[in-house]
Parts: C-alpha cells; structure tokens; sequence
C-alpha cells in the first residue's frame, strides 16, 4: 500500500489552498491501510485530500472517517463534498454542530449575507446535506479506536460552542481545531517556541470559556499541536502563556464601554499582536505584519463587537 515516506506517526498535513497557502490546513491520518480526516477544507478543496490520500497508496473507500473540530466553512465546508467520494466513512462532529451538517441551510443563508453569492461560492463551493445516518454526535469523553490507536475528544468552547479538541496520545499531539489559535509560518520567529495567535471570529467568543479550553488541553502535557491555521507547532508552555494573555486582552476589549468600534477595535488588535511578535525578536514591519494579518485582525474585531454587543444586551436584561 504505502507510500507514507516520512511521515511523523502517520500524519500528513494537506494544505487545502483556502485563499492563499498554508492557511487552512486538513490532517489525513493513516492506520493499517485505511485513513481518516481532521478538518477537511473547502469543497475547492477536495481534489487536494483526495490526491493526499493516493499519494499514500489509499482510495476514497478506505476512508472510514471524516472528523470536524468544528463546522465553521474553513474547516468543514468541504465535509459534504469529501463525504460523497468516500462511500464508506463516517462524519463525526459535536453535537452542537451535527444538525447543521444534516442541514447546512442556516449555516449557508448566514454566511451569504456576510460574502454574499458570487464571493461564497468562489470560497465555499458546494455545500449539501450529509445522510443523517452517516452523522455521528461526539463530544466530551468519546474515544474512537481507530485500528487500536484511540483518539479522545474533548468539548473545548470558547472559539465557539460546537468545538471539540482530538488527543492523539500516539502522537503526544493534539488536533486543536481553533482553541489554540493561528500560527503561520510567515510570521514564525523560534521553530520551539511558536507565535500563537486568538482566534476570535464572530459569532461565540468567549474568552473565559476558550482559556479554560486552553487549560484543560494543556494537563495532558502534549509535544505537538495539530493547527489547521497552520500545521502542527511545538507545544510550548511560554507560547500558551503568551497565547492566553493576549485572550484576556481581547476579551477586555470587548467590556469596554461607549460605543462599538470595529476600527479602534482593529488598530487594538494589531498594536497588541505585533507586540507579542516584536517580544519574540520578529522584524517584519508593522506595516509588513498588518498586510499579512489583515484579515484575521478584521475577523478577530468582528468577534469582539460581537461579544461586545452581547454583553450589553445582558446587562441590560
């Protein structure tokens, strides 16, 4: 069968093209000549998983299961898609998000008043409905024995409610989905001590919620965190500190008072990220940083007005 080369434990990152490379990562692993999915991309995407799985002497039959960290469409647009050129595999997914790959309508209509038609579809491709029978809910405490390698799942909230985090202890890594946020390599400065960036896009950041996510992962002393943004990461406790300071940053952010302001927002986020680049000796500009991050910033003020919005809307209940 395999042509696995050099794969460390069986896994191999896809790089799923999403806007650029090396932006949204899918993780194919690899057990007694049958493969499993974590995250999956865009539909656009599917070809390169697909071309991921024969490169290592597989078929889309011998896929048994497709596995979502969370539904948002960088990461899950692509599951009906991939479901539907392996007849065989299983989609496991939160509870919180199972319903919504059943029956992606809501998850669509939402995000094509944010893109709008022509932009979505460029992105996203085609979403459909995945078989009900072919969806299984999994959350905290479920381990999967795929071929005597067990994976256990965590219910990590906090970047959003149907999250769920996968330890591999074969590994000594964790799939992380969003609750550790972004490290792209662009803006890497030490190999062991990565760059860890929030990720606190609309609609359910939730600041104390994401860091005792963080918290709860890091008891299982991992070596490696599986990042869909992007790849996997030396797991170092520095990084998580710095990681979990600059979420008690956002989320102060988001309790400030007067009005929303996605701008003061933006230009907050910027000055405190490139801060913590500039503490690890990175030496892009400013500028340089901001153009690379730009769009993430935008996302991470969007999350915050959102947060913030509903705070207010608490307090004045």
């Amino acid at each position: 069968m395999s042509n696995l080369g050099d794969w460390p434990f069986n896994i191999k990152t896809i790089d799923t093209h999403y806007i650029k490379e090396k932006m949204v990562a899918s993780h194919l692993m690899v057990e007694n000549n049958e493969a499993l999915f974590i995250d999956v991309g865009t539909a656009p995407a599917c070809q390169l998983l697909l071309k991921g799985l024969h490169n290592c002497g597989l078929r889309p039959e011998d896929v048994r299961y497709i596995i979502l960290t969370h539904i948002h469409l960088d990461h899950a647009g692509g599951a009906s898609t991939l479901m539907r050129h392996c007849p065989k595999a299983r989609l496991l997914v939160h509870p919180r998000g199972a319903r919504h790959m059943i029956d992606p309508e809501r998850l669509i209509q939402a995000s094509l008043e944010v893109y709008g038609k022509e932009l979505f579809t460029r992105l996203y491709g085609d979403i459909g409905p995945i078989a009900e029978k072919r969806v299984e809910s999994v959350g905290e405490g479920f381990v999967l024995d795929f071929h005597g390698r067990s994976l256990h799942f965590f219910d990590t909230p906090g970047h959003t409610r149907h999250h769920v985090s996968v330890w591999d202890p074969t590994s000594d890594g964790i799939f992380t989905g969003d609750t550790i946020g972004m490290a792209y390599p662009e803006v890497q400065i030490e190999a062991n001590k990565p760059l860890l960036i929030p990720a606190t896009a609309p609609a359910a950041f939730e600041p104390d919620e994401l860091i005792n996510s963080i918290n709860r992962l890091m008891k299982l002393r991992p070596s490696t965190f599986y990042l869909p943004h992007f790849g996997p990461v030396k797991a170092n406790q520095d990084s998580v500190a710095s990681l979990i300071h600059l979420i008690e940053q956002h989320g102060r952010l988001a309790e400030l008072g007067g009005e929303v302001d996605l701008d003061y927002y933006t230009t907050k986020i910027l000055d405190m990220l490139y801060r913590a680049y500039s503490d690890l000796g990175g030496k892009k500009s400013k500028d340089a940083f901001n153009t690379f991050l730009a769009g993430d910033i935008t996302l991470n003020a969007q999350g915050i007005a959102a947060r913030s919005i509903r705070l207010r809307k608490q307090l004045q209940a």
